[in-house]
């Protein structure tokens, strides 16, 4: 079992944590080398955790309702170089809790989702080209492909042609589901 809830200031080490993990994982989701993540500085930290205490954005955590440990995370904020509407980022679920079956990936999404439905029509997201399961996610979801493209780029290190690119996604916004916050 897991629950849900955003994140707070106080929550900046385990922000951290959860992101050094991230980057060591995959560090083209999280768009920054383990070398660029690691030099970022406490108040950085602090304010990714007050995500979740704002207006324009918002920071969800799942953890594990036994441990605590943390299981996964999605942020979102209003708007980007794109466009005004709410925007996904910062998508990160550790390997044990992936998957349908565990329930954390959709779980989060749904916690956005809900947020993005009050503030916009569409809820856009970047996912790199090579992430075949993080695209097959979004598209179950009922994510679409907008056309839009960019370079992908990670921070702390020189382009590779290998990097790809990444595609921009949306959602149409147009219900305002209520969910649970503890799973099973």
């Amino acid at each position: 079992m897991f629950s849900l809830r955003t994140t707070r200031e106080e929550d900046w080490p385990h922000v951290r944590e959860f992101r050094i993990e991230n980057a060591f994982d995959n560090p083209v989701s999280w768009t920054a080398t383990v070398e660029e993540t690691l030099l970022i500085p406490e108040d950085g930290w602090r304010m990714r955790g007050r995500r979740g205490e704002n207006a324009d954005t918002t920071s969800v955590v799942a953890t594990d309702d036994a441990s605590g440990r943390w299981l996964g995370m999605m942020n979102a904020q209003l708007g980007d170089a794109h466009g005004p509407e709410p925007v996904l980022t910062g998508v990160y679920v550790t390997p044990d809790a992936r998957g349908r079956e565990n329930g954390v990936t959709d779980a989060l999404l749904d916690v956005i989702v809900r947020w993005a439905d009050s503030r916009g029509t569409v809820l856009r997201l970047w996912v790199a080209d090579g992430a075949v399961a993080a695209r097959r996610f979004y598209a179950r979801r009922g994510f679409v492909p907008t056309g839009r493209t960019q370079e992908l780029r990670v921070r702390g290190r020189a382009p590779r042609p290998d990097d790809g690119e990444v595609v921009e996604m949306s959602l149409a916004l147009t219900t305002d589901a209520d969910g649970p916050a503890s799973h099973d």
